[in-house]
């Protein structure tokens, strides 16, 4: 049998959807992780009508409230997936809105103005690091060590909260085009969960590979953002939290957006979290509150810090079995090369090297 033209065929068809669709990569990619990650309770909520249809269609009389069961049954899998979906999406979404946008407005001002003033340190902070310096004036090696630190201190930080202003806040967009975007992403979301068994068949013909290989790399990649999830976007919920209660015990203005900005941060290794509240401890201290400072930096560092150390590591590699810093530096090249979307992306592709390399030595083991 030649099985050309049915592969040249099914190379067309997916042609013509990455033609449509080629200016959205960043949404297909997530649409097919949320996809992946949410296959098995679609799955279970489809096998639960199906057993509910059965057990309607036997009930006698046949009568209108039963011809509505039936029909409700036939679509229960769909319409509750769909109901679930939209609910974690856009009830946190609200919620995060209605907490934080009363606040949105003075913290983006604030945002704004330091970037017009290109990141310069506040005056009071400029005073006091020089009286450091003409304090350790005697000590000129002291000094030449500070200014270098206090140099590389000062670029990293201009440079982390360009990063954080341009891809945190401009990254949002108007209205129109977010509301676009996650219209598609939901879209193409439901559409990859309903057909996933026709793109996985189509897939396998075409590259002519066994459904069960793909299977296993559908389990893999299920696997690693399982623990994305957990490590990842759920720490930096809960360090983004404790950071928010944190701020609002110590007197920060506008606690819950500089909670906001701790979590979109937190997933960024070695420094996360730090890059929001060691700028607000220095202004506590500089601004004479010293308990205030101290106590805020005692907290991140041990509490929130903690909470990364822990957990992070704890919940990725139950999903993707690597050295953790195998984790970080996946996660570093990933932000690198892809943005924000790399926390996800990196992670994700190293869970396919691996188990593509896996499936390698299958092979050889079979011909020994």
């Amino acid at each position: 049998m030649n099985l050309l033209l049915p592969r040249v065929l099914y190379l067309l068809g997916t042609l013509a959807w990455l033609l449509l669709l080629w200016r959205n990569p960043t949404t297909i990619f997530m649409a097919g992780c949320l996809s992946c990650l949410s296959l098995p309770m679609f799955r279970k909520l489809q096998r639960h009508g199906q057993t509910l249809c059965k057990r309607w269609e036997q009930e006698q009389p046949q009568t209108v409230w039963t011809a509505v069961k039936l029909w409700t049954s036939r679509h229960l899998g769909l319409t509750a997936y769909i109901g679930i979906l939209l609910f974690c999406l856009l009830v946190p979404l609200a919620t995060l809105a209605l907490l934080v946008s009363p606040q949105a407005t003075a913290g983006f001002a604030r945002l704004k103005e330091l970037q017009d003033n290109n990141f310069q340190l506040p005056p009071e902070w400029v005073a006091n690091v020089q009286q450091w310096r003409q304090s350790l004036a005697d000590y000129p090696r002291i000094e030449k060590m500070l200014n270098e630190f206090l140099q590389n201190l000062g670029s990293l930080f201009d440079d982390a909260m360009n990063l954080l202003f341009s891809r945190g806040v401009d990254c949002l967009g108007g209205t129109m085009t977010v509301l676009w975007t996650s219209m598609l992403f939901i879209t193409l979301t439901i559409l990859f969960t309903v057909y996933a068994r026709q793109i996985r068949t189509i897939a396998g013909r075409t590259l002519h590979l066994p459904q069960g290989l793909l299977s296993r790399f559908t389990q893999a990649i299920h696997r690693a953002l399982r623990g994305i999830l957990l490590g990842v976007v759920l720490v930096a919920f809960v360090q983004g939290v404790l950071c928010g209660i944190a701020f609002a015990v110590a007197g920060v203005r506008q606690p819950a957006f500089w909670g906001l900005l701790a979590t979109l941060v937190a997933p960024i290794p070695t420094v996360g979290t730090a890059l929001v509240w060691g700028p607000l401890c220095l202004s506590l201290w500089f601004s004479g509150k010293t308990v205030a400072a101290v106590g805020l930096t005692l907290w991140c560092a041990i509490v929130v810090a903690g909470v990364d150390s822990v957990l992070r590591p704890l919940f990725l590699r139950q999903g993707i079995k690597a050295p953790f810093f195998v984790l970080i530096i996946a996660i570093l090249c990933g932000v690198a090369n892809f943005g924000p979307e790399g926390v996800i992306v990196g992670p994700v592709l190293l869970a396919f090297a691996l188990q593509a390399i896996e499936e390698g030595h299958k092979f050889y083991r079979h011909d020994k």
